[in-house]
């Protein structure tokens, strides 16, 4: 166990200490490569060499070259703030090879370049500043619009895939549905929110502090989780399905009206992170995506099946199925019902927790009413997949799908008025879920096959 932890922490400061040679910020080195068009002479063609952070802090170098024959040239940019800072965009001194530029022409510059709409994507669409494609695909109007919406659809089904499990590991255990889970992935955003602020003052930025936010956002959650389960769930354990569920829904508008009160009412707002632009194909209708929901989608299929596997074969998973099955036999063989119920709330309290921080990095913000809706969306995942763990991300996947299809083939406005239809009716059509099974009857008693 001590070398296990040992290894943890050295892996964590060794990704901090790599936070320290991040990349140059994208918002910044857009703005100092289209800086570089300005100053360079007219009528000339620029182009980019490299972009690197200079010396000193919050400072981007450029080095370019301009028209045929010439020497490269660098110019610096200095800027307010670094990559989580709300200034990071505020471009305050610039130096060419000419020297620096005075005030009046500083105030030019951001005014009829940088803070013109549109004028600093100009500016860079007049250089060579491009990146190669991940794969060697060339795509077209139809094919890229198509791989396009389904990385999209990727890209949500794995937020939503954490937060429908939380659902279908209570869901499974104990019969009964918890309503304040989307309250809990609430809490895990406010947790993301400090985590990146936390990052900010340490000056980490980048991997290391989308680790962090989410670390603090799963903690978080987690501590919330245990008090929760304590004075709520594990009280009404043995109680009917009607006083729980109101329970539950009274615990949801508590928490959402308590972080309403402490942090307002009004959205909170994260400045962007990872999300520069990368081309995954070539040809006339390249395939954007950006780091961060790269980052999510990846960690979703490697995770889910690590879940999967570990819940399978794990003590834990062992001791959560046999409760699920048999409470009575369970308890008889020496695993406690309550201890394993008090764990599995504080494990699906950190998922929802990773589902809302996961959220508000994509989202760039969280707020206190954030819970309600993709509460209720995960849980509509977690009853379309049949209440299975690996139903309840089978049913992210199609919620998801539906909803970026309909988005992108008909009138968003009428997108949940038709996704819930669809979801209607397959439920109607199908009432136990792509991945669950109808319950049997084995001596007198209900036993779940999943």
């Amino acid at each position: 166990m001590g070398a296990r932890a040992g290894l943890l922490t050295a892996a964590l400061l060794l990704l901090l200490g790599l936070a320290g040679c991040s990349a140059v910020d994208f918002q910044q080195a857009r703005i100092c490569v289209a800086v570089a068009t300005a100053v360079a002479p007219e009528d000339t063609r620029v182009s980019i060499v490299s972009v690197t952070a200079g010396s000193g802090r919050n400072v981007v170098a450029v080095t370019y070259s301009a028209g045929n024959g010439r020497a490269p040239t660098a110019v610096l940019c200095g800027f307010e703030g670094g990559p989580l800072d709300a200034g990071r965009k505020d471009l305050v001194a610039v130096r060419t090879a000419d020297g620096d530029l005075s005030p009046p022409s500083l105030l030019f510059l951001r005014r009829f370049l940088i803070e013109a709409p549109g004028a600093v994507d100009r500016a860079i669409a007049e250089t060579d500043w491009r990146a190669p494609p991940l794969l060697p695909l060339e795509t077209g109007p139809g094919s890229g619009y198509v791989l396009q919406q389904a990385f999209n659809a990727l890209a949500l089904a794995a937020l939503y895939g954490p937060l429908a499990l939380a659902y279908s590991l209570i869901y499974g255990l104990t019969g009964r549905i918890n309503m304040a889970f989307g309250e809990i992935a609430m809490i895990g955003g406010f947790g993301a929110v400090f985590g990146i602020v936390t990052a900010s003052g340490l000056g980490v930025s980048g991997l290391a502090a989308v680790a962090l936010a989410v670390v603090v956002a799963a903690s978080l959650a987690t501590l919330w989780g245990h008090a929760i389960g304590q004075t709520v769930f594990l009280p009404l354990a043995n109680a009917p399905t009607r006083p729980f569920i109101v329970a539950t829904v009274g615990l949801s508008l508590a928490l959402s009206e308590f972080f309403r009160l402490a942090q307002g009412a009004g959205e909170v707002w994260l400045q962007p992170i990872l999300e520069r632009p990368i081309a995954l194909t070539g040809g006339v209708f390249a395939v954007q995506v950006t780091p961060l929901r790269l980052l999510i989608v990846a960690v979703a299929v490697i995770g889910l099946p690590v879940f999967l596997l570990l819940w399978r074969r794990s003590a834990f998973g062992r001791a959560w199925r046999a409760v699920a099955d048999d409470p009575l036999m369970a308890r008889l063989c020496g695993t406690d019902p309550l201890v394993v119920t008090g764990q599995t709330f504080m494990l699906a309290s950190a998922l929802a927790a990773v589902g809302g921080a996961s959220m508000a990095l994509n989202y760039g913000g969280t707020s206190s009413s954030m819970g309600l809706l993709i509460g209720l969306k995960a849980l509509i995942a977690c009853l379309v997949g049949g209440g299975t763990p690996l139903g309840a991300a089978l049913g992210g996947v199609v919620l998801a799908a539906l909803e970026i299809g309909w988005a992108a083939l008909f009138d968003g406005a009428y997108r949940d008025m038709a996704v819930l239809a669809i979801i209607t009716l397959l439920l109607v059509l199908k009432p136990a879920g792509l991945a669950g099974r109808a319950p049997a009857l084995e001596e007198g008693r209900v036993v779940r096959l999943s």
